[in-house]
């Protein structure tokens, strides 16, 4: 009984065929079509969950807040100036306070250590540092190593993400990644590009690719193929609507395709001819039976006499 399940289980032609063969009943396609919807659906709400919201446009923090709390969004990044409103509206949720310190970066390293410390008070979870803009221009690399490490140690139990503001060269972003990895931060952000995910690479020690400012639904859904930890996008709502309505529409075009290529190939059913019975009491004379004409050298006649052949 093994042996025979596991022969079935094998990838032959015979079994291929079979397969091929299987035709779902209209109750059963339409159960399967249901998992289909689900199990898409499903993929798309853990995408969304793990995505980020941002503060930095303006935007109402009630109103932040609360969409990321209905759409379960991981974190919401923002200034310390707003982390007290923001602790306020996300008590209660597992939605996480990103906070962002030391401005445009150009502070030193003891005030972003600084702020970084109140942020946790605060009940900042995250914190993200982003590194001088001035050190990156001068490639004073052993300086930002020297930052990030006293920034890990100033954030304490919060994750620490090492942040580039700008989009530089892409060995630069990779040097820094590295950097970022060694220091022990759980996150390395870089604003979105063309190609960032390439970033992922060099991701080592834990360390994800955050990527932030993605607006178009194409983008944020290379990035979560591609293995991007946290995507931050302002458009959580609509991105998750297209999404969801561009898989509706290909599930239904597959479905619709599988019935097409079912309905042709079903073959019209083949006449089959029953064959004349043989009584050997009674021979039965057949008349002479004529061969194709064009040819008299073939052209013949022949008689059935009882189970005999008989040329004339």
């Amino acid at each position: 009984m093994e042996q025979k399940t596991v022969k079935n289980e094998i990838s032959t032609k015979e079994n291929e065929g079979l397969k091929r063969s299987v035709v779902l009943s209209h109750k059963d396609a339409e159960e399967y079509r249901s998992y289909k919807r689900r199990k898409k659906l499903n993929e798309i709400t853990a995408a969304i969950s793990a995505s980020g919201a941002s503060l930095f446009t303006g935007q109402e923090v009630q109103r932040v807040c609360e969409r990321a709390i209905r759409f379960k969004q991981a974190a919401v990044k923002l200034p310390i100036t707003k982390l007290s409103q923001a602790a306020y509206y996300l008590t209660g949720s597992k939605v996480k306070i990103d906070c962002v310190v030391g401005g445009s970066g150009e502070t030193l390293a003891k005030v972003k250590a600084y702020e970084a410390r109140i942020a946790v008070k605060r009940g900042a979870k995250e914190i993200t540092a982003i590194v001088t803009p001035s050190l990156l221009d001068c490639c004073r690399y052993g300086e930002i190593r020297k930052e990030m490490k006293r920034l890990r140690r100033a954030a304490g139990k919060a994750s620490l993400k090492v942040r580039v503001e700008s989009v530089l060269a892409f060995a630069v972003l990779s040097r820094v990644a590295r950097i970022a990895c060694e220091v022990g931060a759980q996150y390395f952000s870089v604003p979105y590009f063309l190609g960032c995910e390439r970033l992922k690479t060099d991701m080592t020690r834990g360390c994800g690719l955050e990527v932030t400012g993605v607006n178009e639904t194409e983008d944020f859904k290379r990035l979560v193929e591609f293995g991007a930890a946290r995507v931050v996008t302002d458009r959580a709502p609509e991105i998750y609507a297209e999404w969801l309505k561009s898989a509706e529409e290909e599930t239904t075009r597959l479905f619709e395709e599988k019935e097409e290529r079912a309905e042709e190939k079903k073959e019209p059913p083949v006449a089959t001819l029953a064959r004349p019975s043989v009584q050997e009491e009674t021979p039965q004379t057949v008349g002479p039976i004529a061969s194709p004409v064009g040819d008299p050298e073939t052209e013949y006649c022949c008689r059935l006499e009882g189970t005999e052949l008989k040329f004339l």
